[in-house]
């Protein structure tokens, strides 16, 4: 690219040159230049002589500095010290082009400088008429960004930066801080600078509003200096909001505010109610005597690049418990009360007894409405009362439980169980306790000594209760001497054996 570029400033030149008198002496430089120190400088440059029609081959060119310290020589060998491998020329002499450059620039080089010819077999000619001067300074210029003073949002916008130079072979590096597509040609300047022209591409944002948009030039050796230039973007209203109280009391008047990001700004609000009519102009709008019942409101804002809404708004309203007529208690297996409560914000709800206050066995909350729940078997008061309160009031109702003959049915049959077993446990009792004496009895019976003190001989005496009772004693005594005469092998033995053993 730099190749192509110097032949092309090249050609230019000798177009120049040839368009000139062929008749006279005479040079096109300019007269002056501005190079960067440590980079390098370029003296644009084209001569003619008087030809007289003849062709000559053999040219000598000669740059000087303060006419007698040569720069540059065809003849290296005859350049100062101080210039040696620093100076070079870049046009071709037959050409008619005598471009000089300058590397490593120091603050010593700034003066005047003198182009001279020797053109064998014609003459030789200085070009004193034709002086430049070069001006070495330590900083760059800015760049200078063009870019259309509003643009739009997500619409194709074009952007330029433009940085002089001197240094041809070795132009600056340009970078631009936003994405988009870049071109960067080069142009040369009659006053022997360079400008060297990006063009950025981008589509801008919303975001990109007031920002700045930034080009860098980096030069060699390096040295970076940069410009910036704010957007502006044009876009329609966006986030917009409506502001108000947090919350409002029930009757009470509430101020609406509405807001929007646009540019260029807003010029107009519009509010609506939930069903899409319009209700009001203008960024505020007073709302008197709100309830649990006021409707949503929406703002519209627009500006010249369109229209936005926000989101529909609802006014948070306090009011004091009311309990819903659907509040009731129902009797299935267990006996469940529900209280419904309609408040804001939302109720604590305590469930009382005529004796006592009860807890509720759930609660279940939808927007304003909250279900409170309360769930008893036995015991369960003939009414309840359903007590809502929070900060701005309270509400009482009474509900009555139904008669539940499930539950007395249970109640009755669970007594008759507990009858039954109790009962049969008794019987049980009196049946243990009945054996006990009997085996006591046998026990005296069975003792010979406390038989044989009874006077059986002298029965007038004694009562006839009493002779039955000593009766039923012979009965006794027999088996019971039997039993106690009877060895082993004796039949009737075995026999009273299986009588006792029953016992």
């Amino acid at each position: 690219m730099v190749i192509f570029q110097s032949c092309l400033f090249a050609f230019i030149l000798c177009l120049r040159a040839y368009s000139a008198s062929d008749n006279s002496w005479d040079a096109t430089i300019p007269k002056s230049v501005v190079g960067l120190s440590g980079s390098c400088v370029v003296i644009p440059c084209t001569y003619n002589y008087p030809s007289n029609g003849k062709t000559y081959t053999d040219f000598t060119g000669i740059w000087y500095k303060s006419v007698s310290e040569i720069i540059y020589h065809t003849d290296t060998s005859k350049i100062i010290s101080k210039f040696k491998d620093r100076t070079s020329l870049l046009g071709n002499l037959h050409q008619k082009n005598c471009t000089l450059k300058i590397s490593s620039l120091q603050h010593d080089d700034q003066g005047q400088y003198i182009f001279r010819i020797e053109i064998k077999d014609l003459d030789m000619f200085s070009f004193h008429e034709s002086k430049v001067s070069i001006t070495v300074k330590d900083s760059p210029d800015l760049p200078i960004i063009s870019v259309d003073k509003e643009v739009t949002s997500q619409k194709e916008v074009t952007a330029t930066c433009v940085v002089s130079h001197s240094c041809l072979p070795h132009p600056p590096r340009l970078t631009w801080s936003h994405k988009g597509t870049t071109k960067s040609p080069l142009q040369a300047q009659e006053d022997g600078q360079w400008k060297l022209t990006s063009s950025l591409t981008f589509t801008p944002s919303i975001e990109d509003h007031n920002k700045p948009l930034n080009c860098s030039a980096e030069f060699t050796p390096v040295k970076t200096v940069s410009n910036n230039k704010n957007l502006k973007v044009k876009y329609p209203p966006y986030n917009v909001n409506v502001q108000s109280k947090s919350q409002v009391k029930e009757n009470e008047s509430v101020e609406l505010n509405c807001s929007g990001d646009s540019y260029p700004p807003v010029h107009s609000f519009q509010w609506f109610g939930s069903t899409g009519t319009q209700i009001a102009n203008g960024s505020s709008y007073r709302l008197n005597h709100v309830t649990r019942y006021t409707e949503t409101i929406t703002c519209t804002a627009t500006n010249t690049e369109g229209e936005n809404s926000s989101a529909p708004q609802r006014i948070k309203v306090l009011y004091p418990p009311e309990i819903k007529s659907g509040s009731s208690c129902e009797s299935e297996t267990f006996i469940v009360c529900f209280c419904i409560v309609d408040s804001s914000p939302p109720s604590e709800v305590k469930w009382l007894s005529p004796s006592s206050t009860l807890l509720s066995s759930g609660v279940q909350q939808n927007g304003s409405i909250t279900i409170f729940t309360l769930q008893g078997w036995l015991g369960f008061p003939d009414t309840v009362h359903c007590s809502a309160s929070n900060s701005e009031g309270n509400s009482v109702m009474t509900l009555s439980v139904p008669y539940n003959g499930l539950i007395i049915y249970l109640v009755v049959a669970s007594g008759t169980v507990v009858v039954i077993v109790v009962v049969i446990s008794v019987c049980v009792a009196k049946r243990c306790c009945g054996r006990r004496p009997a085996q006591s009895v046998l026990d005296v019976k069975n003792d010979p000594n406390e038989l044989k003190t009874t006077p059986k001989s002298d029965t007038s005496s004694q009562e006839p209760q009493n002779y039955d009772l000593y009766t039923n004693y012979e009965e006794i005594d027999q088996s019971v001497y039997k039993n106690f005469e009877c060895d082993n092998g004796n039949p009737e033995c075995e026999q009273d054996e299986d009588v006792y053993a029953n016992t």
